[in-house]
């Protein structure tokens, strides 16, 4: 077996994990109180007051346009994602299934990192700016995402850990321009194949679509969220996605929203009217403006937040998972997508 397949399959089997194991997030995903003995590194720069990754044209950036079209079985889908999940409404996935952000720059060491899988190639060693005292997310995914602002580069972890040489293991690793499209190249086009993986399933750089701390004290989320669901659809891919979720014995390739789909809160709804607090508003107006692409497979349904200690420090107060229960799912809709690509 060649280690493509070897690493595809270690992805549908720590879905498949993570199918059973999600199903915790609704209830304890809500923020919480930092790990104890974390020590944050003096040195490590603050998170920015505000930063959009991404170019302003990226489909990250670009809000749904008026009029829009929608796809003609939107209802159907919507009632599909609604009833995939045990879970009732919509939640925001902080701790432990999401991604914590660390902010690095220059001066932030560079450790040796090892993966059989990398955007870069296989089998590599990378050279990355992994701070002291870093941890990945401690739920199977192992998600992990080092954003140096100063160089436009971002460095994520799937199934991240680290090694007792200084040094650390990543299942599948992968770095993004962040003054790019944050899109990869797709399955099956003229790239390796390998350079269309991502640390997310659906291919998606780890801080796309992210709900920071920042953007919840400024009171705007200026980009579209990920939306993660117990039906998204097997195989099947669009862009901004770059691959397919992979099987994992549950879900189907005829039913559900494929990886890239775009979903909307109704636009013409009142957010004020919706029993929401300011940070639960605030999603719900980057929901309408900008919408979620779906990006992963999540035992509830789930929109992600900056999962560090640091950015669960600040939600005290402000954000948990629940925020976002009170919306009704049948209030959103589906954008057309257009033609699929198969990740064969």
């Amino acid at each position: 077996m060649t280690l493509r397949f070897r690493a595809v399959s270690a992805l549908s089997a720590i879905v498949g994990v993570g199918a059973a194991a999600a199903l915790i997030v609704a209830c304890s995903g809500a923020a919480g109180s930092p790990e104890h003995g974390v020590t944050v590194d003096p040195q490590r720069p603050p998170p920015p007051d505000t930063f959009r990754p991404f170019a302003d044209s990226s489909p990250w950036n670009t809000p749904i346009p008026a009029g829009v079209a929608l796809r003609p079985d939107s209802a159907t889908l919507v009632q599909h994602l609604a009833a995939s999940s045990e879970w009732p409404g919509l939640s925001v996935s902080i701790h432990p299934w999401s991604v914590p952000v660390y902010w690095v720059n220059a001066s932030t060491p560079r450790v040796d990192v090892h993966t059989p899988l990398s955007n870069e190639g296989e089998n590599v060693t990378l050279r990355w700016p992994v701070p002291a005292g870093a941890l990945a997310a401690p739920a199977g995914d192992g998600h992990l995402t080092l954003v140096d602002v100063d160089a436009g580069r971002a460095y994520d972890f799937f199934q991240g850990r680290p090694r007792s040489d200084g040094g650390w293991d990543c299942t599948l690793c992968s770095s993004v321009d962040l003054r790019g499209s944050g899109v990869r190249p797709p399955k099956g086009g003229p790239s390796a194949w390998y350079a269309s993986h991502g640390s997310r399933a659906c291919g998606f750089p780890l801080i796309a679509g992210l709900i920071t701390a920042a953007e919840l004290e400024a009171g705007e989320i200026p980009h579209a969220l990920v939306l993660g669901y117990p039906g998204i659809r097997q195989r099947w891919f669009v862009s901004p996605a770059s691959t397919g979720h992979p099987a994992n014995g549950s879900i189907s390739e005829t039913e559900g929203i494929p990886c890239g789909g775009r979903i909307q809160l109704d636009p013409t709804l009142d957010v004020s009217t919706l029993g929401l607090s300011p940070a639960g508003r605030t999603i719900a107006r980057a929901l309408q403006v900008y919408g979620a692409y779906v990006g992963d497979f999540s035992g509830s349904i789930n929109v992600y937040a900056d999962g560090s200690a640091e950015a669960r420090e600040a939600y005290d107060g402000v954000l948990e998972s629940g925020t976002t229960a009170s919306l009704v799912l049948s209030n959103l809709r589906v954008v057309e997508w257009g033609t699929l690509t198969a990740d064969n």
